[in-house]
């Protein structure tokens, strides 16, 4: 039947605060809000709509009271057949002990006094498949059952094949919401989630996309669903501790897990490896580097990318199925680029060079090296290793000094370092004219004291890969008395045009028993050269 809208409730029909109001329950019970349980009696009548005089569809005096839902009918509430499904007014007739008969209209209540007159549907029943989840396994299924009872037959039966349902998944589940639909005649559907880890209560099941003529009931809490963890343990080591920025390196190791059998191999277990320890929380993986999964004896092998030194740890992926989150902690090296500036260097007149300049970069206490190079280009070797100091203006100052060659190219060089790549200076050419003695004597040879002596020779550079006479050397005519251990000067002078020279003592003789030699005070461009020595035995 066709159900007339609510209109205005009349006068007679005055409201009473005894009742508040009246509600309908999904197996089609009635309650009445009373707040007196000592009621001596109630009756409840449905009526066909909000008029004054509309016709009574149903009554009944046949209700108790209950602690929580207050004064309850016995039976469903049943109306006419061929009774529209709708909403229908309920008024309430009672009489309290010491008081009269009292009357509630419930069309004056606007939905608090109505009879919820629709099909009733809800879950009504819910289980998972499993007790637990675990590692390996961490998808379960709800089971649940929808049932709707019509309050036209006052049956309870199957809902519909089709009914909707969506599970609200507690915390611990991948998603937050999964909706189902009933399948066959039995009302019954199922939920599958894969878990992230125990499965709190909390959540419910509840009728979705219901149509006019159906009530959908409070949704149906779920059960908790526990879930079993892993004890595990790990080692790692990475193919390298130094690797040039944005290039990889390769992690490998072993994973296990403690099974009733004592430690096993932990197969399939998602390796991470991260700049940051395991988040226990969030389990998320920041700072990764790189990922893999062990195989069936837990070993593990990827690559892994860098772009600056740091630690690097190495674990299984957290999550809530793991009860403990130990990792293998190793440091990578990334070094970085550093520069030499300010290079002097110089050769001396008796062949040691020495080299200054900088270091730039990630200096502090980094290593250096003089090298040499016949060509400049190729054969580079090294003369001597030095260590830079702490840095000034983010530099670090060095100074090298070794025994070079007469002709050739120098070079500071900084091999790479976990700290710094590798850099060179820029190429210096020194050089210096080699020069040599080819005679010297002294006359007389059996001398007086007082005999004056003739000291001659002569001085020879190389030009090319020729040995001319050296014209206008500075030479320099030294002895040294037996039993001394000094060299004195005697007389200074200069080569001739063939490189000869020839120093007379007219002045003085024989200074006395000792050995006499010249040599060549170099000017900048000649390499130091002195002659064979000779020994004056003085008479």
């Amino acid at each position: 039947m066709a159900v007339t809208p609510l209109v205005a409730a009349p006068a007679a029909f005055a409201a009473n605060a005894d009742v508040t109001s009246v509600s309908t329950y999904g197996d089609g019970t009635l309650s009445v809000g009373l707040n007196d349980g000592d009621a001596l009696w109630i009756k409840i009548s449905v009526r066909a709509s909000a008029t004054a005089d509309a016709p009574v569809l149903a009554s009944t005096d046949a209700l108790h009271y209950d602690s929580v839902r207050g004064w309850l009918t016995e039976q469903p509430i049943s109306l006419p057949s061929g009774t529209g499904y709708g909403d229908y007014p309920v008024d309430v007739d009672y009489r309290l002990p010491g008081g009269t008969v009292q009357h509630w209209a419930g069309a004056d209540h606007g939905t608090s006094g109505l009879l919820d007159y629709r099909l009733h549907t809800s879950v009504t029943a819910v289980s998972f498949d499993r007790d637990h989840t675990d590692f390996d396994n961490r998808t379960a299924v709800l089971n649940g059952t929808v049932t709707t009872f019509d309050p036209a037959t006052a049956i309870s039966r199957p809902a519909d094949a089709g009914t909707q349902v969506r599970v609200d998944w507690p915390s611990g589940a991948v998603s937050t919401a999964t909706t189902v639909t009933t399948a066959g005649a039995t009302g019954a559907f199922a939920a599958p989630v894969t878990a992230k880890g125990a499965l709190s209560g909390g959540g419910d099941a509840v009728v979705v996309g219901a149509g006019p003529d159906t009530t959908v009931a409070e949704g149906t809490s779920l059960p908790a669903l526990p879930a079993e963890t892993t004890r595990y343990r790990i080692s790692a080591d990475p193919s390298a501790t130094r690797v040039h920025k944005g290039t990889t390196f390769t992690v490998g190791g072993t994973v296990q897990r403690l099974t009733a059998d004592g430690w096993k191999p932990f197969a399939a277990a998602p390796v991470v490896t991260t700049t940051g320890t395991p988040d226990t929380t969030g389990y998320t993986t920041p700072g990764l580097l790189g990922s893999g999964t062990s195989d069936s004896t837990g070993t593990f092998s990827y690559k892994a990318t860098v772009t600056t030194s740091t630690y690097h740890r190495t674990y299984v992926k957290p999550s809530a199925y793991l009860e403990n989150s130990p990792y293998a902690e190793n440091y990578v090296h990334v070094p970085t680029a550093g520069s030499i500036s300010g290079l002097t260097a110089s050769i001396d007149q008796y062949g040691q060079v020495k080299a200054s300049g900088k270091l730039g970069g990630a200096c502090i206490d980094e290593p250096v090296a003089l090298q040499y190079s016949k060509n400049g280009k190729t054969g580079w070797s090294t003369l001597v290793k030095g260590t830079v100091g702490y840095p000034s203006s983010g530099k670090c100052a060095f100074s090298l000094t070794a025994w070079g060659y007469i002709d050739g190219y120098y070079r500071v060089s900084h091999a790479e370092t976990d700290a710094m790549l590798a850099v060179n200076s820029a190429t210096k050419r020194l050089h210096r004219t080699d020069t040599r003695f080819t005679s010297f004597d002294m006359t007389p040879h059996n001398p007086k004291a007082s005999a004056k002596f003739v000291a001659t020779g002569k001085l020879q550079y190389k030009s090319g890969s020729t040995w001319k006479g050296y014209k206008g050397a500075n030479l320099v005519l030294v002895f040294k008395p037996k039993g001394d251990n000094t060299w004195y000067w005697v007389v200074k002078g200069k080569s001739g045009a063939n490189g000869s020279f020839t120093f007379k003592g007219d002045q003085y003789g024989y200074y006395g028993d000792g050995t006499w030699a010249v040599y060549l005070n170099a000017d900048s461009t000649h390499f130091y050269s002195e002659s064979k020595t000779v020994y004056v035995n003085v008479r």
